[in-house]
Order: C-alpha cells, then sequence, then structure tokens
C-alpha cells in the first residue's frame, strides 16, 4: 500500500463500501474498493458487538486510517453568511447558530463548520451538528474492528467533490441539485460554484411515487422561498436530478412542473463510488483554494478531540518503545558483528594471502590453457560453422526475400544483406531468426528502398550475434 492513503468508508446499517486512495506517480490513485453486505442475521446484527464481529470477519481488507461520511438524514446542516474571518468569533457565531436550529442542548452535540469561501471581513460557512451520542457508536463499532477513524464527514461533502471533479457543478447563478436514492438523499442550492444552502430528503419507503414526488416539489418549493428571504432573490437557472435505484418519471414530472424548468436528469452510476469522494476530500480538500489566501484551515469533521489525544498518545508510545528496543538491539547486534567479523576477517585474510601466493602462478597457467581450447573448439565445431548457420538461414527464408550478401565471423557474428518487395516478409524473415536456436540475437538494421530496372524493392541488413560458450 502506498505511503500516503486513506480509505473512505460509507456505512448503511449492514451494508458497507469503502476505497482506499493513495498518492501515486500519476497523482491520486485507487489502490482499492469494495463493497460489503453483511452476512447474518439481521436481529443479531443489530447488536453494535455482533456487528463488529461480523465487520472484523467479512471485511478482513478494511484497514488503516478512515474517513467516515454520515449520511444527510443524519445531521443537521446549514450554511451561512459570518461577517469575520477570525476564528474565535467564528466559533461563537457558529455556536449562536446551531442553538437556533439544533432541538438538543449544546453539551450533547457535536459540531463541525467548514469554510466554503472568504473575503478579508466575510465568509461562508457549512454547519453541521449531530448528537453526541451517534459520534461515539462509530467509535464503539470499529474500535474492536481496529480501524482508526481520521475524520467523521457528510456524504454531502463526499458527493460534491465527486460533482465538482466530473465537472457538474454550474459556475454561474444559482442553481439546484437534486441528489437522491432509495435510501433518502439532499437538496443542494448552488450559488456560483459554491453551496448557498442544503436540506436532507427522507426515504422514499412508505410512499407512493406521486406522493413522494409531491414531498419533493413542497421541500422544493420551501427551499427557493428561503433562498429568496435569506440570499435575495434570484432566478433558479435550472435542475440537476442525479438519481440510481429509482424511477424518476414522476418525480420528474411533478418537479418540472413546479419549477418551469426542464429537469435535467442525470445517473449517480456515472460518478465513483461516494467512498472515493470522501477520501478525495482528505487528499484534496475541495475548497481550500477559496480560504488559503485568507489563512483559514476549516474542514468538516466531527471526531472528538479526546480521539484524537488517544490516538497520539498510543501513536507515539508504541513508536517510542519501538524505537528504543530497536536501537538498542541494533546496537548490540552490529557491535557483536564488527568484531565476530573482524577477528574472522583478519584470519581468513591471512590464509588466503598465503593461499593466493600458492596458486596464482598455477591458476594463470590453467586460464591460459582454457583459452586455447576454447578457440581451437570454436573453429572445429561443425554445429556453429558458416555451412550450419548458412543452412538455419535458408530453412526459414521466405520466398519473397532475397539473399545478397553471407558474410560469417566465426564464433562471433553474420552480416547478412537482402532485398524483397515489401516490408513485411523481411521482418517475418527476421521473427524466424529469432527463434532459431543458433542465434543469441538479431540486430534489424534499417530498411530502404533501391530501384531494380522497373520494380522498387526493400533492402535491408541484419547483424546475427551468435551464441559462443565462454572459457
Amino acid at each position: 500500500m502506498a505511503r500516503h492513503s486513506i480509505t473512505g468508508l460509507r456505512v448503511r446499517d449492514t451494508f458497507l463500501e469503502w476505497t482506499t486512495l493513495g498518492s501515486g506517480k500519476k497523482g491520486i490513485e485507487v489502490l482499492a474498493a469494495r463493497q460489503v453486505q453483511l452476512e447474518g442475521d439481521a436481529a443479531t446484527l443489530a447488536d453494535p458487538v455482533h456487528r463488529a464481529e461480523a465487520i472484523r470477519l467479512q471485511c478482513p481488507d478494511l484497514t488503516g486510517p478512515v474517513t467516515i461520511g454520515l449520511a444527510p438524514g443524519q445531521m443537521l446542516m446549514r450554511v451561512v453568511e459570518l461577517p469575520t474571518t477570525d476564528p474565535v468569533e467564528m466559533t461563537d457565531m457558529i455556536k449562536l447558530q446551531v442553538d437556533q436550529f439544533s432541538p438538543f442542548p449544546e453539551d450533547r452535540m457535536a459540531v463541525s463548520y467548514e469554510v466554503l469561501s472568504a473575503t478579508e471581513t466575510t465568509c461562508r460557512v457549512l454547519i453541521a451538528a449531530v448528537p453526541k451520542e451517534q459520534v461515539e457508536s462509530l467509535g464503539e463499532l470499529f474500535r474492536p474492528v481496529g480501524v482508526t477513524i481520521r475524520r467523521i464527514d457528510a456524504e454531502i461533502m463526499g458527493w460534491w467533490r465527486l460533482l465538482a471533479d466530473h465537472g457538474a457543478i454550474p459556475a454561474q447563478g444559482r442553481h439546484l441539485l437534486l441528489l437522491l436514492e432509495p435510501s433518502g438523499g439532499v437538496w443542494i442550492a448552488v450559488q456560483d460554484g459554491l453551496p448557498q444552502a442544503v436540506k436532507a430528503i427522507s426515504p422514499i419507503e412508505g410512499l407512493t411515487p406521486e406522493e413522494y414526488a409531491e414531498e419533493l416539489a413542497g421541500d422544493m418549493g420551501a427551499l427557493i422561498v428561503s433562498l429568496d428571504l435569506e440570499r435575495g432573490v434570484v432566478p433558479v437557472g435550472g435542475l440537476d436530478c442525479w438519481s440510481r435505484d429509482l424511477d424518476t418519471t414522476v418525480i420528474v414530472a411533478r418537479l418540472q412542473q413546479e419549477l418551469g424548468h426542464t429537469v435535467r436528469l442525470q445517473s449517480l452510476e456515472v460518478l465513483p463510488p461516494l467512498s472515493e469522494g470522501l477520501a478525495r476530500r482528505m487528499l484534496v480538500p475541495p475548497f481550500a483554494a477559496h480560504v488559503r489566501a485568507q489563512g483559514i484551515r476549516a474542514v468538516l469533521d466531527l471526531v472528538p478531540a479526546a480521539w484524537r489525544t488517544a490516538t497520539t498518545s498510543q501513536r507515539f508510545q508504541k513508536r517510542l518503545i519501538l524505537s528504543v528496543g530497536a536501537a538498542l538491539g541494533l546496537w548490540l547486534v552490529v557491535v557483536a558483528v564488527l568484531f565476530v567479523g573482524f577477528q574472522w576477517n583478519r584470519l581468513h585474510l591471512n590464509r588466503l594471502e598465503a593461499r593466493l601466493v600458492e596458486l596464482q602462478k598455477s591458476a594463470d597457467d590453467v586460464r591460459r590453457l582454457q583459452r586455447q581450447i576454447h578457440s581451437f573448439e570454436t573453429y572445429l565445431d561443425r554445429q556453429r560453422s558458416a555451412l550450419e548457420c548458412l543452412r538455419e538461414i535458408s530453412a526459414v527464408l521466405p520466398k519473397d526475400v532475397d539473399l545478397t550478401s553471407f558474410q560469417f565471423k566465426k564464433g562471433k557474428t553474420i552480416l547478412l544483406r537482402g532485398e524483397a518487395r515489401d516490408k513485411d516478409p523481411i521482418y517475418d524473415f527476421k521473427k524466424l531468426l529469432d527463434k532459431s536456436p543458433l542465434f543469441k540475437s538479431i540486430e534489424m538494421g534499417s530498411t530502404q528502398p533501391s530501384k531494380r530496372k522497373d520494380l522498387t524493392v526493400q533492402t535491408f541488413q541484419m547483424n546475427v550475434q551468435l551464441k559462443e560458450d565462454k572459457p
């Protein structure tokens, strides 16, 4: 696995989808991707302990740091404009905003935000709030599996990452995006290429297509009215409906009637998995370019600070123990090896020097004799004689190829020249020579056209390397 890698994870009850991305030579690369429907009794898997055990057994390749996305229906979200870019003032203002739209007490909520855009004095942020017990349940589920939760993100931001990479975010004006699956979805209002408002959509379960279409039309109307009141009246330029595993015929017709515009129907299947979008957000934050100039670095992350402290402490202790143990062990091994090696090498060197003096003259005589014998055998070897090589070449020579020159150098090379009416027989001839056991390699020279009376032929040259036995 790549050194810098992250896994995006989507969890739906007993369904898991994950994608692991890494930084490679060609940029961000997909290292692994998988979808798993946990097998087992539904009542048993409803228990977090048994579900964690099922994940551990059925998803052994789900390892390393992960970023998990929460569904829109699991969190409260709001896009707001803040009249400041000071982090302390922003935190206080965000607390006030959460108090307004959250039905739960502040001490029971986990809150995070992401800066979508910023100027010198203002910024637009997406605020997300979820019950703390929901966050803790994720930790209890994946802690026994051995998976480290690096970030708790929002699925909507993963979809935004994929849509942006796909070039599906309108750059100018106000537009609506509808992301729809059987398990629910989300409305996203886009203004000049940035999110302006978001609204979760409930699942279709228990509703007829007509009832669901009416509910969506009502949500869309309420969203447009809210935008006009809070952001100013701007005509809606269009609506893109991204869906899968749903018959949207009735829905699209009702939304077109309500909006007065043609609804563009898109398939979520053309996009990578949502888990890949979550992982990409870890490697390439989508709104970094908008806010980097103001020195603001705030991305959505609902992981409790206590988790990070515990993880950092455990990682540091583990690395410290391993480093000290490894350093001490390595030092002892190096000292022992150096001492033993020095003594043995000194003794062995003395023996070799004495033996070398004795054998040097005899070895030189033997090598000289071997070279003479090899040279003599080469010239006596009929298997590699000029006649045998010519026979081998003639046996595979295509009828459309004529040899014009055969220059043989015993034990080394053969220079072939010839011609043919076309280049194809020449290359076929080379391929046949490549398969011959007599020749080590065939070096093909350039082919050039040449005139022969009224014909144009292709002349060629090949340098054939003969196999030889080294002494």
